[in-house]
């Protein structure tokens, strides 16, 4: 039973690389100190692979990246399938992503497919479908009194 076990996880190892695809995240509009970005916050980007996860803020992956401009390009890799992006720039170090009133966030977000015209949504609106190597494009945003 055991070396079923095995070869079974083995097997689903080898077809989630066989079919992984190099994405390329983009991410425009990091804040930076005038052109420098030596303390300006890491940019916290969390990838959810289904709507419960986008739900409950269960990523399927995160990433913490280190602004050194206002824009950043990271590589992974991903099976196919249907992943949402949420990103924030912690400028206050604490983890999270801070709000004020009605919940408006007080710190630079963007989501993929997201373009600040209307209030985010759910994970079928910012799903992306990876079956190929591809790069997303990610705009954080401000909103205005922050």
């Amino acid at each position: 039973m055991k070396k079923k076990i095995t070869v079974l996880f083995f097997e689903f190892f080898i077809l989630s690389i066989a079919f992984a695809h190099n994405i390329k995240l983009k991410i425009k509009s990091v804040v930076s100190e005038s052109g420098e970005c030596d303390n300006c916050g890491k940019v916290i980007v969390s990838v959810h692979d289904c709507e419960e996860s986008f739900k409950t803020k269960s990523p399927f992956m995160k990433l913490e990246l280190v602004p050194t401009s206002t824009e950043i390009e990271t590589a992974l890799e991903l099976p196919d399938g249907e992943y949402a992006f949420c990103v924030f720039q912690d400028l206050n170090g604490d983890g999270i992503i801070n709000s004020g009133f009605m919940g408006i966030p007080k710190e630079p977000f963007g989501f993929s497919n997201y373009r600040s015209k209307s209030v985010p949504g759910n994970f079928n609106k910012h799903k992306v479908i990876i079956d190929k190597d591809e790069t997303i494009v990610i705009e954080l945003f401000t909103m205005a009194g922050r």
